[in-house]
């Protein structure tokens, strides 16, 4: 027994062992990770760092381009004196800029008064051209056109380049052709070597145009001031700041991988451990690469292995620290999960900016109208050229918030032009919260963005409609000008007595259009009659669509049925002529009558049939008046009141409340994640959706209340005569009928939904009918905030 008990202690301390360095070997691993994560995001931000100073290294000297490109502008009589007092100093504190140069356009014609100039200068060797084969310059040929260097700084390295005809360098000849062709104020070339061994570093060639006036590119072109750029010198002054941090600057812009300056050895490989970065700057595409040798596991293992000396003591410990960590852990990554993956599945742009402006949260729907990755915007400064198109302005707006010019309640409204996804423009209507610290501070605004683009051109649509049915109706109706004209052919045709027919929209009857002269008994029998082989002049003429010429309606068998009725009206012939609109749509009859047996003569069938074409431009414009009028007053999809009709109709009704004191209310209903119904069936189900809640509303609405769509999923409903209490319990009865719908798709589908509505009456307090429509939207956003699919007399 005790052989078997120390045995089976030791076994139990063997088993305790090896868990114990399970246990350890585990936590040294785990603490290797955490100390490499550790590691990784100290490099990240010193290479985030790294980038921003280089980003704007490279920003600031390029843009040193505008002066020098200004003062040439600006300077009739530019010599080389005045050249170099405004350079040299630039040059002296900007040691990446190999040269400045001042390069003028110079046509063939004037090449030997060029070269004179060049060589009372002291520069006999006149324009020069690169000879590719040894990247040295020979005498250029002759041309229609040159880009030669007439001054530059600092002269005593650069004066060889005096003369260099710099469009003879493939990748200048190329941004000097991409420049004639476009308004960019800056362009760069590819890396290259300056010619006879100048450097031995890459260089880069950024061109900047100078015009005859300002601004940019609206006169002749002068020729460009040109900035040779050595990335190196950019790359170490980066370096120098931060003497441990390796980096390696690529550039990617014709999708290649370039190395064109680096402060690592060549030898030297980029470690595990660094930060990779791809940035635009002045129309190049740049890859920067940051590491530190210092920070690589490498060098940092005494850490790890400390632990592991320690972890059989420890182990418990550390168990019970790490189980306990890995839960927060957890629940930390839960909750931020959560989070985001509420506002990833929302249809709302929601973004928080901080008093700079800079973005510091942005969910999945504002990545996608920007087309950036998320990564990629955060940190970035929202009122920027990139982002907004009038970013100035709102960024004016946006630093007045935080000088207390804001509303007290912290809550505001605006709109933005977005550049999207391939610089492609949307209109966004923000909901913007205002967030204080705890001394009432302003410390940033959160906003929430919906993309109305399509709903402001749709508004756009009505109000042209709208424009072109005013003008179009502008005059009197078409009646009253059938009848002039009819009076004139009357006038002028002695014994004729003239009517117009006008075929219905079914196409089988024919109704009054004009006829003053004829008898009220004759004209009640033809209006409404049915058209039809043997139905009289007028209803032959339209079944055969032909004229139909009766000399004697007394003998005619057309007209066996009527001409009873004809004969007392003493009506003794009748010729009728078809009314064509375009592609030959039948639109009526023009007729004339005799109260005597007559036959037509040439004159008198070319006048109805050139009568015949004047009125049916008539009768077709007036239509299309008709069209427009009703296109102009009535949503298209849905048959229902556009936005224009509707405010007509709301201002009418807040007059009348107003001058009678009677109680009127509005209610604002908007459908609940309409934009996920298009998502998941398409837009020919949301139209159907729409339809089928347009026609939920107009079953519910009494005789006298009003109801239109006012844009995307959005409906008003005016109820005349309703106090509040009656208008909510309208609201919510519609409410729940919305709710109790299934649509029916074409594929079988069903689809329900529920909606959210805003209510409120119309108040002395009122001044204007649009604040009463602004409370019931406030009212309708309360509903939206509160959880939807509920009615709202409350504001927000």
């Amino acid at each position: 027994m005790k052989k078997f008990f120390l045995n089976r202690s030791k076994l139990l301390m063997l088993v305790a062992g090896i868990i114990c360095a399970l246990l350890s070997i585990i936590t040294y691993q785990y603490s290797a990770s955490i100390e490499s994560d550790v590691l990784q995001a100290e490099v990240v931000r010193a290479g985030v760092e790294q980038r921003l100073k280089l980003q704007n290294d490279i920003s600031r000297t390029v843009e040193l381009l505008d002066t020098v490109g200004n003062f040439v502008s600006q300077t009739n009589n530019l010599n080389r004196e005045s050249f170099a007092v405004l350079t040299r100093p630039i040059i002296r504190n900007h040691p990446e800029l190999w040269a400045i140069h001042w390069v003028p356009y110079i046509r063939g014609n004037d090449r030997a008064a060029f070269e004179q100039t060049l060589a009372y200068e002291g520069f006999p060797d006149g324009i020069t051209a690169l000879n590719a084969a040894d990247n040295s310059v020979y005498r250029a040929p002759l041309g229609d056109e040159y880009y030669p260097i007439l001054y530059s700084e600092p002269l005593e390295r650069s004066h060889v380049t005096i003369g260099f005809n710099t469009y003879s360098r493939d990748v200048n000849a190329e941004v000097i052709d991409a420049l004639a062709y476009s308004h960019e104020r800056y362009l760069g070339t590819d890396p290259f070597y300056l010619f006879s061994d100048l450097s031995n570093v890459l260089s880069l060639s950024y061109y900047r145009p100078v015009y005859d006036e300002a601004p940019l590119a609206s006169g002749r072109l002068r020729g460009y001031v040109l900035a040779l750029i050595q990335p190196q010198v950019l790359l170490e002054n980066v370096s120098s700041i931060d003497s441990e941090a390796m980096m390696r600057l690529y550039d990617v812009t014709d999708g290649e991988l370039g190395e064109v300056a680096t402060t690592a050895p060549s030898s030297v490989e980029t470690p595990a451990i660094s930060y990779r970065s791809e940035f635009s700057v002045m129309g190049r595409n740049w890859l920067l690469e940051v590491w530190n040798d210092r920070l690589q596991p490498e060098h940092k293992q005494s850490a790890a292995q400390w632990v592991l000396i320690f972890g059989l003591l420890l182990t418990l410990l550390l168990v019970f620290i790490l189980f306990w960590l890995a839960k927060t852990h957890r629940q930390i990554l839960l909750e931020r999960d959560r989070a985001q993956s509420y506002l990833d599945t929302v249809e709302t742009i929601m973004l928080l900016l901080n008093p700079q402006g800079e973005i510091q949260m942005i969910n999945r729907k504002g990545s996608e109208v920007l087309g950036i990755n998320i990564a990629n915007l955060l940190g970035k400064n929202w009122f920027a050229s990139q982002m907004l198109v009038d970013y100035e302005e709102e960024r004016k707006s946006f630093e007045a918030l935080f000088n207390r010019e804001c509303p007290i309640s912290g809550f505001y409204k605006s709109e933005s032009k977005v550049r999207g996804r391939d610089g492609e423009l949307r209109l966004i209507t923000w909901r913007n919260r205002l967030r204080f610290d705890e001394a009432g501070q302003v410390v940033g605004v959160l906003c929430a963005g919906v993309d109305i683009t399509e709903q402001r051109q749709s508004e756009l649509l009505d109000r042209l409609r709208s424009h072109a049915m005013e003008a179009t109706l502008q005059g009197e109706s078409l009646s009253y000008v059938l009848d002039l004209l009819v009076k004139g052919i009357e006038t002028q045709t002695p014994g004729a007595l003239c009517s117009v027919l006008l075929l219905d929209d079914s196409g089988q009857y024919l109704s009054r259009g004009a006829a003053p002269s004829l008898p009220d008994s004759y004209f009640k029998m033809i209006d409404g009659l049915q058209i039809g082989e043997g139905v009289g002049s007028c209803g032959t003429a339209a079944f055969r669509r032909e004229r139909v010429v009766v000399e004697d309606i007394e003998t005619h068998p057309f007209w066996a049925d009527f001409k009873q009725v004809a004969l007392e009206c003493n009506l003794r012939s009748c010729w009728s002529e078809p009314i064509f609109g375009r592609k030959r749509r039948l639109i009526g009859i023009f007729s004339i009558y005799h109260q005597f047996v007559s036959k037509p003569s040439r004159a008198d069938l070319e006048l109805t049939e050139s009568m015949s074409s004047f009125i049916s431009l008539l009768v077709e414009e007036f239509q299309a008046e008709a069209t427009l009028k009703r296109m102009a007053n009535t949503d298209e999809l849905t048959g229902l009141n556009n936005r224009r009709k509707l405010f007509d109709d709301l201002e009418t009704e807040f007059q009348r409340a107003k001058r009678y004191g009677r109680p009127f209310s509005l209610c604002m209903l908007d459908l609940d994640f309409f934009k996920k119904i298009n998502d998941q069936y398409g837009h020919d189900a949301g139209d159907q959706v729409l339809k089928a809640v347009a026609q939920a509303i107009s079953l519910s609405l009494r005789e006298n209340d009003m109801c239109g769509r006012i844009g995307g999923e959005e409906f008003t409903i005016l109820l005349p005569d309703t106090a509040l209490d009656s208008a909510a319990v309208f609201a919510e009865r519609l409410r729940q009928h919305v709710e109790a719908l299934s649509i029916s798709l074409d594929d079988g589908q069903q689809v329900t939904l529920t909606c959210s509505i805003g209510v409120a009456e119309y108040s002395e307090h009122f001044h204007k009918a649009t604040e009463l429509l602004s409370c019931a939207d406030q009212r309708l956003y309360h509903a939206k905030a509160n959880g939807r699919n509920r009615i709202s007399i409350e504001a927000t």
